[in-house]
C-alpha cells in the first residue's frame, strides 16, 4: 500500500491502518512549538502544522510512532529524506517501512514475525492488515501476543484494571510523559527502581530528552551501563556468559537483558551473582507447579512476581563456615567412648572360618576406645574371611585386655612402645593371606572399602598396592592419593578439598598411598622386607615402601571407592612431635632416593596436575555440551561410547562439559569408566582459567560439535596438543531439512561452509558417515575422517505374536527438538490416519529424557509417555514396531540402531532411511506423507513374514557396519593418528 502520509492522515482517507493516526491532543501536549502556533486555531490546524512543518522537525504524529527512533534505527531512510524522496520517517513507514521495519522502540517487527508463524506478509495481506504493526494494534495486543520483549499487554491490563476493548499497548504509550507515575510495562522492568538507581537517567528524563524510564532504557546509547531491575546485572551476565557478550558484539542483541528475557531465562541462566534460577525452580514445588501450569512464563518472572514477595529462597545457602577440626576430633573420640558399652555384652568375632583373603595389620598404643571403634568398623565393613594381626605397643590402658572384647585376633604383646614401623614389621611376619592391609587404629571405614580395595588389587597382576580416599573428621580431604616432589617432600593430593570434587573421584596410578589404609600384595611386601627400619619409629615408611614397589614393576593405585574417615595424628603424643619425626624421615628418604627425586616436578599447584598421576599414559581432554550420559540420548550416546573407547585404549581421559552438568553425583561418577575424570563443576565461563591451569598437560584435545570448538578457539589455538573436532552431525543438514519442511528456501552449501569456517587446518575433523565427510571436504578441509557408531546386538527372544504396541525412544532437550516435532506430527497427523486404517490403533509408548521445563504436549489415549527410563530392555521386549517419524535431523540416528539391536523392526521417515543408507532393512515414508507413514506402520504391524524379514535384514546390517569392537579400534586409531 504505497500511499504517502499526507493521504493516510487525511480524515477522508478510506484506508486506515491502525498506526496511520494523528493524535491532536497528544501532539500539542508534547510539542511546544506546535502548541504555540496552533493556539486559538480551529481543530485540524495541528495536523496541517505537522504535515507542513513538524514532520521535518522530527515530530511524531502520535504515541504509536517514534520519528527519532525510526530515523536512528534506519540511517538510510534519513538519507532518503534529505534527498527529498520522503517527507519524514513516518512518510517512509506509510509507503514502504510498514512491510518490515519497527516503527517504535516498544514494538519489534522481527520478533513479532519470529514468534508467530501466521505473521507472514502474505497472510497479513490476505487479512487486509498493513504490516505486522497494524495486526498488533488491531488484534495482537488483545490476544496476549508479544510485540516487544519488555511489554506484556496482559500484565499491564491486569495492573491497570483496563476494561475490555481498551488496548493495553496504546494505553501504555498514551500515558507516557503525561505527568502520571510511570507504570511497569511488564514484570521484567521496574521504572521506579530504574530512575532511583540511575540518577543520570532521571536527569535526562527530567530535561525532556526521554519521555519515561522505559524510553531511556530502550534507546540510550550505552545500554550496557543500565540495569533494568534489581535482580539483573548487565555486567555480571556478560562476564558470566562470554558467548552472550560475543552475540551482543555481533549485533544480535541490544544488550544482555534482551537475550536473557527472550532466551536465557528459559535456559535458567544466572541473572546476577546472588540468584540461581535452577536452585529456585528445583527447590520449590510451588514454582515448578506454577511453571508447568503456565501461570507464569519463566522462573525469573516467578521470582519477581511471587518469590520475592513470599520470601522463597533463590540461591543455595552461603557455604557453611569451616568446621573446627579440633572440635570434630573431640567428637570422634567421644563417639568412640560412647560405643564401648556395646562390647561389654557382645564381642567382636574375627575367628577364621576359611583361609583368610586379607591379613589386617593394626598397631595400637593405648587409645583403647579408638582401637575398638576401628575394629568394629572393620568387622562391619567386610564379612569375608580375614586375619587381624594386632600389635600392642606396650599399652597401659584397656588395650592390654582387648582379647576379652575381640575374639580371634592374632595378638602380639610387645613389652614396650617400639614404634609403629617395627611393630608393623613384626606383624607382617604373621600375615597368612595373599593380601595385607595396613590399617590405622584411628579410623572408620566407608561402605565396602575393604571389598573394593581387594577387587582393585585383583583387577590386574601388576597392581602392588591400593590406597584410599582419606577424609578427616571435619569432612575435608586428607588425601586422594599421594604426591612426591623433587625436594623429597610429599603432599596428599587435594588436601583440604571436598571429597566429592571431580579430582578426587577417578581411579589413577599414584606415587604412594598413606599407611592409614594401604592394601598390598603380601608376597611383594615380604620380599622387600616390609618397611625400611631406617625410618623407625615412624613416618615416610609408607612412601618409601610404595617407591620400592614401583621400582619392582608394580603399580600403586588410588581408588575413590575405598573411603574412610581418619582422625589425623590420633595416635600421636602431640602433633608437633609427629611433625618433628616427619622432618627427620624426610632427610632419610631424600638420601635413599636421590636419583628418583631428580626427575620429579617441584612442589606447586601446576605441578600437582602432573604429580597426582604417575602412569605415564597420554592425556586427552574430551569436550562436550554436557557430561555424555547415555540416558540423555541424542548425540550423547555416541559421545559416551567415544569416552569409553578412549579409556579402553589406555589414555587418561578428562571430560569437560561446557554447559555444565546438572545431574546427580551417582550419574556423574557412575556412568563413565572409573578412570575418567569428570569435571562436572566446570563450564564455559571458566574456560580461561581452566586452560591457563591445564592446557599444557594434554596430548590431544577432542572437541565434540563445531559450535563448542568455535567458543573455545581463543584458548585452544595456543595449545601444543593435537586437535580433533568431531562434528557429531552437520547442523546445516538439520536446518535444511527443517526449512524444506516449512517450504522455505535454504542454501545448505553456504550453511555448511559457514559451519566449518575457521576450523584450523591442523585439526582432524570427524564426520559420522561418508556423506557428511564429503560435505566437509567440499569446504576445503583435507583432514576429514569418518567415525560412525558402535552398537552390538542383544536380540530378545520374544516373537511377533507375543508383542504389541509401538515404541518411540528419543530425548527432548528443547522446543525445536526433532524428537518433539516427530511426536507432535505423529499425534496430530499420523495417528488419525492410523486409526482410519486399523480401527483401534496400537498404543505408542514414548521413552526418553525430557529437559527440565520442557513439555511434550502429546496428549492422546493412544500415547503413553514413560519419561526417562533407566532400563529400556523391557519396553523393547514388548514392542512390535519401532517408529521414527523424524522430519529434520543430521548425522545418523542412533535410536534406530538401538531398536534393531533389540530386535524391533522399524518404520522411519525417508530422511532417516537416507541418512542410514538403508533400503529393505526398514519401512519408510516421506516426511510430508502422514498417510503413507501410517500405511507402513499398519503393514509392518500386521504382517509377521514382513516383520521377521525386516528384523533379520536390519540385524545383519547392524553387525556388518556397527561392530562395537571396530568402533573402539577406530577411536584408538584417531587418538594415535598424525
Amino acid at each position: 500500500m504505497p500511499r504517502p502520509a499526507i493521504e493516510l492522515l487525511h480524515p477522508a482517507c478510506a484506508i486506515k491502518p491502525a498506526w496511520a493516526r494523528f493524535d491532536e491532543g497528544w501532539y500539542l501536549h508534547h510539542y511546544a512549538d506546535a502548541r504555540a502556533v496552533c493556539a486559538g486555531k480551529p481543530r485540524g490546524a495541528a495536523l496541517v502544522y505537522y504535515l507542513r512543518v513538524g514532520a521535518r522537525l522530527g515530530h511524531s504524529p502520535s504515541p504509536l510512532f517514534d520519528e527519532l527512533f525510526y530515523l536512528d534505527q534506519n540511517p538510510d531512510v534519513a538519507e532518503l529524506i534529505r534527498e527529498g524522496r520522503y517527507a519524514s520517517g513516518f512518510d517512509h513507514f506509510c509507503q514502504v517501512g510498514h512491510r518490515g521495519l519497527s516503527p517504535h522502540w516498544l514494538f519489534d517487527d522481527a520478533l513479532y514475525a519470529d514468534l508467530y508463524e501466521d505473521m507472514t506478509l502474505d497472510v497479513l495481506d490476505l487479512h487486509h492488515c498493513f504490516g505486522r504493526y497494524d495486526h498488533y494494534l488491531k488484534s495482537g495486543q488483545f490476544e496476549r501476543r508479544i510485540g516487544h520483549f519488555l511489554f506484556d499487554g496482559a500484565f499491564y491490563r491486569a495492573e491497570m484494571a483496563l476494561a475490555d476493548g481498551i488496548g493495553p499497548y496504546e494505553t501504555f504509550l498514551g500515558r507516557l510523559g503525561g505527568g502520571e507515575d510511570e507504570a511497569a510495562p511488564s514484570v521484567y522492568f521496574d521504572p521506579a527502581w530504574y530512575v532511583a538507581h540511575h540518577p543520570s537517567a532521571q536527569r535526562e528524563i527530567a530535561r525532556g530528552k526521554y519521555v519515561a524510564a522505559i524510553h531511556h532504557y530502550l534507546t540510550n546509547k550505552t545500554p550496557d551501563l543500565f540495569d533494568p531491575v534489581a535482580q539483573f546485572s548487565e555486567r555480571f551476565y556478560r562476564r558470566r556468559y562470554p558467548d552472550i557478550a560475543a552475540a551482543i558484539e555481533a549485533g544480535m542483541y541490544r544488550n544482555a537483558y534482551q537475550q536473557f528475557v527472550q532466551h536465557g531465562c528459559f535456559e535458567l541462566r544466572q541473572p546476577s551473582a546472588g540468584i540461581d534460577l535452577s536452585y529456585y525452580r528445583d527447590l520449590h514445588e510451588r514454582v515448578r507447579n506454577d511453571l508447568n501450569a503456565g501461570l507464569v512464563r519463566d522462573a525469573f518472572a516467578h521470582l519477581r512476581l511471587v518469590g520475592l514477595r513470599d520470601g522463597l529462597a533463590y540461591a543455595p545457602p552461603l557455604a557453611a563456615p569451616q568446621i573446627d577440626e579440633a572440635a570434630t576430633r573431640e567428637a570422634f573420640v567421644r563417639r568412640a567412648r560412647a560405643g564401648l558399652a556395646l562390647f561389654a555384652r557382645q564381642r567382636l568375632e574375627f575367628g577364621e572360618q576359611a583361609p583368610p583373603v586379607v591379613s589386617v595389620i593394626m598397631v595400637a598404643h593405648n587409645r583403647f576406645e579408638l582401637t575398638m571403634q576401628a575394629l568394629a568398623s572393620l568387622r562391619q565393613n567386610f564379612a569375608g574371611p580375614m586375619q587381624v594381626v594386632l600389635a600392642d605397643n606396650g599399652s597401659t590402658d584397656d588395650t592390654s585386655r582387648i582379647e576379652l572384647f575381640c575374639a580371634g585376633l592374632t595378638l602380639l604383646r610387645l613389652g614396650e612402645n617400639i614404634g609403629f614401623l617395627k611393630a608393623a614389621n613384626l606383624a607382617l611376619a604373621h600375615a597368612r593371606a595373599p593380601a595385607v592391609l595396613y590399617l590405622n587404629n584411628d579410623i572408620e571405614l566407608g561402605f565396602g572399602a575393604v571389598a573394593a580395595a581387594l577387587a582393585r588389587l585383583r583387577a590386574a597382576p601388576d597392581i602392588g598396592a591400593v590406597c584410599a580416599k582419606v577424609v578427616r573428621t571435619h569432612g575435608r580431604l586428607q588425601e586422594a592419593g599421594g604426591m612426591i616432589w623433587r625436594d623429597g617432600t610429599t603432599s596428599g593430593y587435594l588436601r583440604d578439598g571436598a571429597p566429592l570434587a571431580p579430582e578426587a573421584n577417578f581411579v589413577r596410578d599414584v606415587a604412594f598411598g598413606s599407611g592409614v589404609f594401604l592394601l598390598c600384595r603380601t608376597g611383594a611386601v615380604q620380599a622387600l622386607g616390609g618397611f625400611d627400619e631406617d625410618y623407625a619409629p615412624a613416618y615416610y615408611e609408607d612412601v618409601d615402601l610404595c617407591v620400592r614397589l614401583r621400582a619392582a614393576g608394580l603399580r600403586v593405585v588410588y581408588d575413590p571407592a575405598v573411603t574412610l574417615t581418619h582422625m589425623e595424628f590420633g595416635s600421636a603424643v602431640t602433633a608437633e612431635a609427629s611433625m618433628a619425626l616427619m622432618r627427620r624421615a624426610r632427610r632419610i628418604f631424600r638420601h635413599k632416593h636421590e636419583g628418583i627425586l631428580a626427575g620429579l616436578p617441584e612442589a606447586s599447584a601446576a605441578g600437582a596436575l602432573r604429580a597426582r598421576s604417575v602412569s605415564g599414559r597420554r592425556r586427552v581432554l574430551f569436550i562436550e555440551d554436557t557430561v555424555p550420559l547415555r540416558r540423555l540420548g541424542s548425540g550423547f550416546v555416541r559421545a559416551h561410547d567415544i569416552v569409553r573407547a578412549m579409556a579402553a585404549a589406555g589414555w587418561e581421559v578428562q571430560v569437560l562439559p561446557l554447559n555444565g552438568a546438572p545431574y546427580d553425583v551417582m550419574s556423574l561418577y557412575g556412568a563413565l569408566p572409573e578412570g575418567v575424570e569428570v569435571l562436572a563443576d566446570r563450564e564455559f565461563t571458566q574456560a580461561e582459567t581452566f586452560f591457563a591451569e591445564r592446557g599444557g598437560i594434554y596430548d590431544l584435545v577432542w572437541v565434540s560439535r563445531t559450535h563448542n570448538f568455535r567458543r573455545l578457539w581463543p584458548w585452544l589455538k595456543g595449545l601444543k596438543a593435537r586437535l580433533v573436532v568431531d562434528s557429531e552431525a552437520v547442523a546445516a543438514n538439520r536446518a535444511a531439512a527443517r526449512a524444506a519442511l516449512r517450504g522455505e528456501v535454504f542454501d545448505a552449501g553456504v550453511a555448511v561452509k559457514a559451519e566449518f569456517a575457521g576450523l584450523p587446518r591442523r585439526a582432524v575433523v570427524l564426520a559420522v558417515n561418508e556423506a557428511e565427510a564429503a560435505q566437509i571436504r567440499g569446504t576445503g578441509h583435507k583432514r576429514v575422517s569418518v567415525l560412525g557408531t558402535g552398537r552390538g546386538l542383544c536380540l530378545g527372544a520374544t516373537g511377533f505374536g507375543a508383542r504389541e504396541g509401538l515404541l518411540f525412544v528419543g530425548a527432548v532437550h528443547q522446543e525445536d527438538s526433532p524428537n518433539l516435532d516427530s511426536l507432535r506430527w505423529y499425534v496430530a497427523e499420523i495417528l488419525p490416519e492410523l486409526a482410519a486404517l486399523m480401527g483401534t490403533p496400537p498404543v505408542l509408548h514414548v521413552a526418553g529424557h525430557v529437559a527440565a521445563g520442557q513439555g511434550l504436549d502429546i496428549a492422546s489415549p493412544f500415547v503413553v509417555a514413560h519419561g526417562e527410563v533407566a532400563d529400556l530392555a523391557p519396553l523393547y521386549a514388548r514392542a512390535r514396531v519401532f517408529v521414527a517419524p523424524t522430519r529434520f535431523a543430521a548425522g545418523t540416528p542412533y535410536k534406530i540402531y538401538e531398536a534393531v539391536a533389540f530386535g524391533v523392526p522399524v518404520v522411519a521417515s525417508d530422511l532417516l532411511a537416507g541418512q542410514l543408507g538403508w533400503g529393505d532393512e526398514l519401512l519408510s515414508a516421506p516426511v510430508h506423507d502422514a498417510a503413507g507413514f501410517a500405511r507402513q506402520i499398519a503393514r509392518l504391524y500386521g504382517d509377521e513374514a514382513l516383520w521377521v524379514a525386516c528384523r533379520e535384514r536390519a540385524a545383519a546390517r547392524l553387525v556388518a557396519e556397527h561392530d562395537p569392537a571396530v568402533f573402539a579400534a577406530r577411536v584408538a586409531e584417531i587418538l594415535t593418528g598424525p
